[in-house]
């Protein structure tokens, strides 16, 4: 199959663009034909190594910067965008032979703007996917899927571990597992005396789950030698200044490594491969109903956990791949975390186990073909 990818977000790196690249990937692998389509003007940053083509209807439209006012009338904008570039991929789709089209990051606005172009009266599937709907979302969600209804090619993928429609699905809303997030070969870890354990994300201002994180290398009651790896990539300049602090601080801390680089493509995968076990230490409630990229990650590169009770809480009910941590004070998380670290050696085996069954469960290949099927 010939299958268009349209993308209309521009991001700095990141998960837009990994996801991207994990379903070119996987549609490459699976004998099918992927092409890129961007608005005009658009430079992602990456080469995905497919054909691209570009589509009428203005460039890409970014908040970056804005302030409350702005951000309204941008708003507006995107969407008066959105509108005319679905009519440029509607009329590409005959003219370049396309027999799928994904759009890898949806939400409900999309499908406004669906309302109004002519994709929706497509001849071959248009398939918006969706990274999950949180009880807030829903309301709008289920207004914006039901006014889709009539159109006989428009598919509302969600990518979900659980089931919060019920009986109020729509016909069109279908649910589907998320894929793990790793290149196609996955390296296996070296054998090593010191366990390596890293978080990896962006540093936000007092962000105390990291400087317990840190505190914990140099407190724990550990049985065995310890490394933690910090990816404390920081957003804002006062997010800055708190990380150059942290590094300053943990300079000569034989057991800390801090990085605040971004980690994109091979230095992501580089970065993964090379610790053990990866910690996650996400509460908030909206985990619960969004998978967790980095959670995906640690899957596909068969890495055990650290995680929390609230974080996707069906992987571990199911498979076996870590252990979960009290986030409520510092004391309960040290104590979780030594207790990881040391039963860490007896527990190996059945996370190397564990984790090849949850990533064949929730392979990249299986979650292509549930898209185009």
């Amino acid at each position: 199959m010939r299958v268009a990818i349209l993308e209309t977000v521009k991001a700095d790196g990141g998960f837009e663009l990994e996801f991207d690249h994990i379903i070119i990937e996987t549609l490459k692998e699976e004998g099918h034909e992927p092409i890129l389509f961007l608005p005009e003007g658009t430079d992602l940053g990456r080469d995905f190594h497919v054909p691209v083509r570009y589509l009428d209807g203005g460039r890409i439209v970014s908040y970056d910067g804005a302030g409350r006012l702005k951000k309204i009338w941008l708003s507006v904008q995107r969407e008066y965008r959105r509108v005319r570039w679905f009519d440029a991929m509607a009329a590409a789709i005959g003219r370049e032979q396309i027999d799928a089209v994904l759009l890898t990051t949806a939400t409900y606005r999309y499908l406004r703007a669906l309302k109004k172009s002519a994709l929706r009266y497509s001849s071959v599937p248009v398939c918006f996917i969706f990274l999950g709907v949180n009880p807030q979302e829903m309301p709008k969600f289920l207004k914006a899927a039901r006014a889709c209804l009539s159109y006989q090619n428009v598919r509302l993928c969600v990518t979900t571990l659980r089931d919060d429609f019920g009986a109020q699905r729509p016909e069109n809303v279908r649910l589907i597992a998320p894929p793990i997030m790793s290149p196609p070969a996955v390296r296996p870890a070296q054998g090593s005396d010191v366990l390596r354990i890293g978080f990896f994300g962006h540093y936000r201002k007092g962000e105390k789950k990291l400087a317990w994180f840190l505190r914990a290398a140099e407190e724990g009651r550990f049985s065995r030698t310890v490394h933690f790896v910090l990816q404390a990539a920081p957003t804002t300049e006062q997010d800055r200044a708190e990380v150059e602090a942290l590094v300053d601080h943990y300079r000569t801390r034989t057991a800390i490594t801090v990085l605040t680089d971004k980690l994109i493509g091979t230095a992501w995968y580089e970065a993964i491969a090379a610790v053990d076990a990866i910690f996650l230490p996400y509460t908030a409630e909206r985990y619960l109903y969004n998978w967790s990229a980095l959670y995906f990650t640690a899957i596909g590169f068969r890495k055990p956990v650290i995680t929390t009770a609230v974080l996707n809480p069906e992987i571990l009910a199911e498979f076996d791949i870590g252990g979960v941590v009290n986030m409520d004070s510092y004391e309960a998380f040290c104590a979780g975390m030594e207790d990881f670290v040391n039963h860490f050696s007896e527990q190996e085996a059945l996370y190397a186990a564990q984790l090849q069954a949850a990533a064949e469960k929730y392979s990249r290949a299986q979650f292509v073909r549930n898209l185009l099927s």
